[in-house]
Formats: C-alpha cells, sequence, structure tokens
C-alpha cells in the first residue's frame, strides 16, 4: 500500500461542506483578564458574560452577546480579518503564521462548516482576548 504525499497547501482547496449542513457562525469576542480567564467555575455559568470552557456552549449564552452572526465562510473571513487588523499589533504570536495563511486556513475552515477560535495574550499578558466563530446549522437560534 503506498501512501499519497502530504498536501502542505491542504487549506488551499475550497470546499462546499458548509452549504450541504446549512450553518452560519455567531461570531464573540471576549476580553478578559487573567483573573476572568482562570474562573472556570464562572465560565461554566451559561448566564454570565464570561467565554465559556466549551466553546459550543457560547450558543447557550445570552444573544446581547453575539457580535456578529455570518452567512458564509467569507464573511466569516471578512468579520475575522476586521478584528484582527485591530488587534495585532498588540498580541503575542501575531508574526507567526502570515496573515495570509493564517485568514487561509480560517476560511478552509468555515468551508468545511467548523468553528474557528483564536486566542491571544496581549504584549504585557494582562489580558486575554478570544475570536470566535462558532459553526450552527439551528434555525430557531436568533
Amino acid at each position: 500500500m503506498t501512501c499519497p504525499p502530504f498536501d502542505y497547501d491542504y487549506w488551499k482547496r475550497e470546499p462546499d461542506r458548509w452549504k450541504e449542513t446549512g450553518v452560519h457562525w455567531h461570531c464573540h469576542v471576549w476580553r478578559a483578564s487573567g483573573e476572568q480567564y482562570r474562573n472556570d467555575a464562572q465560565r461554566r455559568d451559561p448566564g454570565c458574560e464570561q467565554a465559556p470552557l466549551v466553546v459550543q456552549e457560547w450558543l447557550r449564552k445570552p444573544a446581547r452577546l453575539v457580535d456578529h452572526v455570518v452567512r458564509t465562510p467569507d464573511e466569516g473571513v471578512a468579520w475575522l480579518a476586521k478584528q484582527w487588523d485591530g488587534l495585532k499589533a498588540n498580541v503575542s504570536g501575531a508574526l507567526e503564521p502570515a496573515d495570509d495563511v493564517r485568514l487561509g486556513r480560517a476560511l478552509y475552515e468555515l468551508r468545511l462548516g467548523q468553528g474557528v477560535v483564536w486566542g491571544f495574550w496581549t504584549l504585557d499578558a494582562s489580558h486575554y482576548i478570544g475570536l470566535y466563530l462558532v459553526a450552527t446549522a439551528s434555525l430557531t437560534c436568533h
């Protein structure tokens, strides 16, 4: 048996699984102090405004915490790119991978019908910033 060589540019493909599953994405931005980030008990509470420990539980949080709703992968990457442009100068880990690779991988994941989560600490390590695109196929979520 032979294995095909690994495709290092796998994320440049254009899958359309998201169309088959009928997903859309809820976009969230969460800024937290180190203390808030480490408060697991509070983050397990669906009624609180802290990011949940399990990403899909954003869908159980109050609707007011949804920053934006996107219906296509391209809209999702546009939202993500806008957030990223405002953050990258102030967070650690912003240099690698390059923006085109970072956003290209996000687009690939969204085209698969999956969510995307990016998290960064500020350069002074005082705050955590999370960007979440949470996939849902629910028609009654908003």
